[in-house]
């Protein structure tokens, strides 16, 4: 009988809760986030900027604080990023800018301030939306040390969406740097959102579609550290300026309308915080990083004509003798007491190739052939700014453009190319510089990285293997350059 008694209670306690409604299926909201936050700053001791990309308006904060527990909240400043454009079909874009549908992206910004230099600060950005509020991960970085104190930098540049920078980048990340100089071009095409971040139903070019500017600069697998946790100090390279069509339309080129770096200024709005994105605005800085001073020029050319076809090569932001930005120069460089100084520009001083025979500087019509292109003024680069680097004691000089690995001593500056990244441009071939100079160093046989200390006895670098390609050589992480650039 009891047991008969308890079949039935089995029984009914089964039948009871068969018919329990089953619970609803937890959804969890989309992310209004686009990226991950990153810093920059131009007071790097003592203060940060926390940004981060949303797909509308939100409001925002970041909680940070020495240890883990945070304890510190700063509200985030909402912007509107203009300009950026996803793709007019699902089989990509149409070449003409407006053709395309224009993406609503906005940029929340924190400013941590009254920070301790040398020290380690966690954060934490919430976005909210509609009363929700979104948490991220927690990150850390460190600040800048006072003068004496040690830390370590690694240059970048050209990325681009080129093949293996995500794998470069990511070597890169696990390096555990303090801070990174970008010697520009950072994307090929800025209206083109796809190419800065994942947008869904946005066509990336097969091949593309993990090698976004933010996916590759915010990876953080396998111990990767990058945007997330170092500041990151830019320069604009040629790919920065909006309308690409410069490159290839000769009527666009020559108008000066035509000629604006309004994406490239709003994502990294912190560092130029004039805002001026035509010809003739301020699209340069300069910071101090413990011992080091770090100034940053807007050095770039475009090559809508060959170079000795009237008016061949565009420089659109000036470095004549007599230029803002050059007289702003002497002034930043003169007046710093810095160990050292370091100077972060896109074109390259010096290197291999005959893009060295067209001058920096505006052409003018041949007299004898007004079809021909003639430099009267001579090489910017190299009559103006080297002066300038070797009467104020620069130590080193960082650039892009060719994506090689090369690097010169020349009275007393060390000029490095260290962007050897996804692709390299270089031949074998290639005619040296016209001032006779070759390089010390010259290896494009792979993809590599520059890491750079600075410490108690000096500034050293060392160039790093970060591939290893069909010609077997070496291996990543093999360091094939050593050299003091500062004692």
């Amino acid at each position: 009988m009891k047991r008969t008694l308890g079949i039935l209670v089995a029984l009914v306690a089964l039948v009871a809760l068969l018919c329990v409604p089953a619970a609803a299926e937890t959804v969890e909201p989309a992310s209004p986030v686009y990226t991950d936050p990153y810093m920059v700053t131009l007071n790097p001791s003592t203060e940060m900027n926390i940004l981060w990309l949303t797909k509308e308006a939100c409001e925002g904060y970041v909680e940070y604080g020495p240890t883990p527990a945070l304890g510190n909240r700063a509200e985030a400043t909402l912007y509107a990023i203009d300009g950026l454009r996803t793709s007019a079909t699902a089989e990509g874009y149409d070449p003409i800018p407006e053709n395309n549908p224009e993406l609503e992206v906005y940029q929340l910004i924190a400013d941590l301030k009254d920070l301790e230099p040398g020290s380690v600060v966690y954060y934490r950005v919430t976005t909210v939306l509609n009363g929700e509020e979104y948490p991220g991960n927690r990150y850390f970085f460190k600040t800048a040390p006072e003068q004496g104190g040690e830390f370590d930098f690694a240059l970048l540049s050209d990325m681009q969406l080129k093949v293996k920078t995500k794998e470069t980048v990511k070597f890169l990340g696990q390096q555990d740097k303090d801070f990174i100089l970008f010697a520009g071009d950072l994307s090929n095409t800025p209206w083109k959102a796809g190419e800065w971040f994942d947008v869904e139903g946005c066509y990336q070019a097969p091949g593309e579609e993990d090698r976004s500017f933010f996916d590759c600069l915010q990876q953080s697998d396998e111990n990767c550290h990058l945007m997330q946790y170092m500041p990151i100090f830019f320069c604009p390279g040629n790919h920065e300026a909006d309308d690409q069509r410069v490159f290839t339309d000769k009527e666009m080129a020559v108008d000066d309308a035509n000629w604006t770096w309004e994406v490239y200024m709003q994502l990294f709005r912190p560092l130029y915080p004039e805002q001026e994105y035509g010809v003739g605005g301020k699209r340069w800085y300069s910071v101090d990083y413990g011992d080091l001073h770090i100034s940053s020029l807007s050095v770039a050319r475009w090559q809508s004509w060959d170079g000795f076809e009237f008016p061949g090569w565009i420089t659109k932001d000036d470095i004549s003798p007599d230029s803002a930005q050059v007289q702003w120069l002497v002034d930043d460089l003169s007046g710093s007491d810095a160990r050292y100084k370091w100077v972060v520009m896109h074109w390259h001083m010096l290197n291999r190739g005959e893009d060295g025979y067209y001058p920096v500087s505006t052409a003018i019509a041949d007299p004898e052939d007004p079809t021909k292109a003639i430099y009267p003024d001579g090489d910017y680069c190299w009559d103006v700014l080297r002066p300038i680097y070797e009467e104020y004691g620069v130590d080193a000089v960082n650039f892009g453009h060719s994506h090689v690995y090369e690097r010169y001593m020349i009275d007393g500056v060390n000029y490095i190319e260290a962007a050897s990244i996804g692709n390299n441009y270089r031949g074998t071939a290639d005619p040296y510089h016209p001032s006779g100079n070759l390089p010390v160093v010259e290896e494009n046989n792979f993809r590599s990285i520059m890491l750079v200390h600075v410490g108690e006895d000096g500034m050293t670098a060392k160039g790093v293997q970060a591939s290893v390609e069909d010609n077997g050589i070496g291996y990543i992480g093999r360091v094939f350059d050593t050299f003091t650039i500062a004692e």
